[in-house]
């Protein structure tokens, strides 16, 4: 069975990866880009600070612990879609090769928090994440295309 903390695990992970790639990025590049990556870098060590927090609260909870099983794709999802694409980075020589592959974790990330807060729809702070990932895509894509 999955739980709200499994699912919160999963995201951790996700954003401390971006971080991590992020922060590589921001130490291979100058300029705007740069900044952008230092940027994100930052907002993703934001995001993991508040699933960590939301990690802590669905473990004092004693309701909404379990789901049913239909959400395991949302673990599956993760599991095939995003870990081999994150624990696979390495920053690329080519710039263009790093925003794209930052572009398809954000994309899958949305997809996975999108689909997560399905589950959780009272909560701002995911709701709030969610919102900030479009944003990352989006400013990636303005990158892509300005390169």
């Amino acid at each position: 069975m999955i739980t709200v903390s499994d699912m919160l695990d999963i995201a951790l992970r996700i954003e401390s990866v971006g971080y991590s790639y992020y922060q590589k990025l921001s130490e291979e590049t100058s300029g705007e880009v740069k900044s952008l990556f230092v940027r994100l870098a930052a907002q993703e060590r934001e995001h993991a600070e508040i699933f960590r927090e939301m990690l802590k609260e669905a473990a004092d909870s004693p309701t909404a612990h379990d789901w049913e099983d239909n959400v395991g794709y949302l673990k599956s999802y993760a599991e095939i879609s995003i870990f081999p694409r994150i624990e696979s980075i390495d920053v690329p020589n080519n710039i263009n090769k790093a925003i794209s592959s930052a572009m398809e974790v954000e994309k899958d990330s949305i997809i996975f928090y999108s689909d997560l807060y399905s589950f959780l729809p009272d909560s701002k702070e995911l709701k709030n994440i969610i919102e900030e990932e479009r944003r990352h895509l989006h400013d990636l894509v303005m990158l892509y295309g300005s390169i």
